[in-house]
């Protein structure tokens, strides 16, 4: 049995990151909030997500694959993120 990696892109339906204790927003230190603030709005609202299915999907492709392959995106900005690196 070989290791696989189920890689969802950005999952707002999700509890993906309810196990994250600290907004990432409190990360950002006070001189660069004014720099990051926009970076954040166009977070807040992506062109492309990831939904439950797409995981469900992936997760299936990676269990059935007998290839030696290693990621499988889920989610269509996942998807598109793998395709540009």
């Amino acid at each position: 049995m070989q290791a696989k990696l189920v890689e969802p892109g950005y999952a707002p339906t999700t509890r993906f990151a309810v196990n994250t204790d600290t907004p990432v927003t409190d990360l950002i230190p006070e001189a660069y909030t004014d720099y990051a603030g926009p970076i954040f709005a166009a977070f807040a609202n992506p062109p492309q997500t990831t939904h439950e299915s797409d995981v469900a999907e992936a997760v299936w492709l990676a269990a059935t694959d007998g290839s030696d392959r290693l990621h499988y995106p889920a989610g269509a900005d996942a998807v598109a993120l793998a395709e540009a690196a």
